[in-house]
């Protein structure tokens, strides 16, 4: 895994149920952030921080998008993934 294959940068959490801003790194985002899509956490170096993670909601919100991942209803997890990167599942 590495940057150039990212998807996504991760912004922050967002609210309290388990969103995740992230800003898009791919043309036609809404297409890549399907609901049933998988992907994975991975740092700026690469290494896999999280995953895999299945997004079931995605909203755009300003200029970010809003995911919400399977299982995932809470802030906590989310705050240590800052800065990472969603990678596509291989």
């Amino acid at each position: 895994m590495s940057a150039p294959e990212a998807i996504a940068r991760i912004h922050k959490p967002h609210g309290t149920k388990g969103e995740l801003a992230v800003w898009a790194l791919v043309e036609n985002p809404g297409r890549r952030f399907e609901p049933g899509t998988v992907v994975r956490v991975a740092s700026e170096a690469g290494q896999e921080l999280a995953g895999p993670l299945t997004i079931v909601r995605r909203r755009m919100y300003h200029r970010e998008w809003l995911l919400t991942f399977a299982g995932i209803n809470a802030r906590g997890p989310l705050e240590e993934w800052r800065r990472a990167f969603l990678v596509p599942d291989a």
